[in-house]
């Protein structure tokens, strides 16, 4: 009697929430029914770069250095791209979950369909667009520092797959804003699983396929994402998910892809501006003195932090769907309460997981590159100061939630940009270079912007503008015209 009723508590809490349950059930426990599949979709996609430099930080001295320092280098780059078009899933979560909980399935399909159009249409440009852009760019940003070949190296290969990686976001976001985190999920973990395989055989070389190095884990990463695509694929074409998109559906309606652009583009423009502070971040390191240590020691920080950002992104993606089915389904006080709920989980879970990183922190370091005791002091510091800013930093993210659940971008991007640009860059200007406190002034400069950004972004969730639903803007027949 035991296991039974184990298996079912756990299949109760843990499996598909019912679309009645997520616009009536407890807000906390569906926010991690929701949020768990998302977490671990998160915290595989971490082990990517984890993986990569684990293994990357075991290749010989100084090698090793400058191949971490490269990828830290790289990974920005990859994001200012990816920015691009996750704007416009943010569109699709608004649009796809609204008319969900509106129970106008057929209108979710459409939507679904035109989300994956674009980013099929936009992968394509983009990734051709890094190829050639890529090496010259970071090159005149660095002014030619070391790390600038081998990151060149590995985002050739990268873009050279980049329609494998947007259009199985496009398959994650549309089903995360239907209410289905576990599918996603579940194919991620089979494509982390291979790359894990993949990683070592093609990065020190195994048989007949040769030491490759930072290019090896670029191919091992972009073999195991085909093959998570491919599934998504097979499961699309055979019907075997509850938002069956079909051919028909990715047919262009430039009358939606208009509504995408209208409130994708601020998200858009949000996630680029994110994106190219974090590559400009990333860049001014490498003017500080042991550019090449900092830069390694941010990188290996900010994959730590990865690991405790998940939560936070999982929670926030599930937040996302609740606040949109409950907008389309006019229940502005449960979008309400889902906020406030999913705001105070997050903090307190941010501060906890900051906690446990302060206290491991100098062994988490030495285990990710070895005999390097500078870069370990570096880092130490780095996850050290950046706690002071982690529970706000859950309070952007929350906020950020909410604000793309109900498809109003436009105040997402500005709190966005107060935190990046109007604060973290000056700070960082100030603190590191013009008073000479280098690495440790742009970590403060990443904390204190964290906690001014979280106190904005409070401010806008409590002024309340976000409660009114984008769909109502324009009504659609079944057929998609306008009445």
């Amino acid at each position: 009697m035991y296991k039974p009723r184990t298996f079912g508590y756990l299949r109760s809490r843990m499996g598909r929430p019912s679309k009645e349950e997520i616009l009536s059930g407890d807000i906390v426990p569906l926010l991690f029914k929701l949020g768990w599949p998302m977490m671990l979709g998160a915290l595989l996609q971490t082990a990517y770069n984890l993986v990569d430099t684990m293994w990357l930080g075991r290749l010989p001295t100084p090698h090793n250095e400058l191949a971490v320092g490269a990828l830290s280098l790289a990974w920005p780059f990859v994001m200012l791209m990816v920015a691009i078009e996750m704007g416009l899933g943010t569109a699709g979560i608004a649009l796809i979950s609204q008319n969900t909980g509106a129970k106008r399935y057929e209108e979710a399909r459409r939507d679904a369909g035109q989300l994956y159009f674009i980013f099929i249409f936009f992968s394509v440009i983009l990734g051709i667009l890094g190829i050639i852009t890529a090496e010259p760019v970071l090159y005149w940003l660095t002014g030619g520092s070391p790390l600038v070949e081998p990151a060149a190296a590995y985002l050739r290969i990268i873009f050279m797959g980049f329609p494998v990686l947007i259009v199985f976001a496009a398959f994650s976001f549309s089903l995360r804003a239907w209410g289905d985190t576990i599918t996603p999920m579940s194919i991620m973990v089979t494509s982390v699983l291979l790359n894990i395989v993949l990683d070592p055989i093609f990065i020190f070389g195994f048989g007949p396929i040769p030491h490759m190095g930072i290019q090896g884990a670029a191919i091992a990463t972009t073999l195991s994402r085909t093959v998570g695509l491919v599934i998504a694929i097979h499961m699309l074409y055979h019907g075997k998910v509850g938002l069956w998109v079909k051919l028909h559906h990715l047919k262009p309606d430039w009358v939606r892809i208009r509504k995408f652009f209208r409130i994708g583009i601020p998200a858009t423009v949000a996630r680029a501006l994110d994106s190219m502070e974090f590559l400009i971040f990333a860049v001014a390191l490498t003017y500080l003195p042991m550019h090449t240590t900092v830069v390694a020691a941010y990188g290996i920080g900010g994959r730590l932090l990865g690991l405790s950002f998940v939560i936070m992104w999982g929670l926030g993606m599930a937040l996302t769907t609740v606040v949109g089915q409950s907008l389309g389904a006019d229940k502005k006080d449960r979008a309400d309460m889902a906020a406030k709920k999913g705001i105070l989980v997050m903090m307190l879970l941010m501060s906890v997981i900051a906690m446990i990183l302060v206290v491991i922190r100098g062994p988490a370091f030495a285990f990710f590159i070895k005999d390097r005791p500078d870069v370990v002091v570096i880092g130490s510091e780095f996850l050290l100061i950046l706690a002071i800013g982690a529970p706000f930093f859950a309070l952007f993210e929350a906020v950020s939630a909410t604000l793309n659940g109900s498809g109003h971008t436009i105040q997402q991007l500005g709190i966005s940009v107060t935190r990046l640009w109007l604060l973290r860059i000056p700070l960082l200007l100030i603190l590191a270079f013009h008073l000479g406190l280098h690495s440790t002034g742009a970590w403060l400069a990443i904390a204190l912007s964290n906690v001014g950004s979280g106190l904005v972004a409070y401010v806008v969730y409590k002024l309340g503008w976000w409660k009114k639903k984008v769909i109502e803007r324009e009504k659609l027949t079944p057929g998609g015209m306008h009445i």
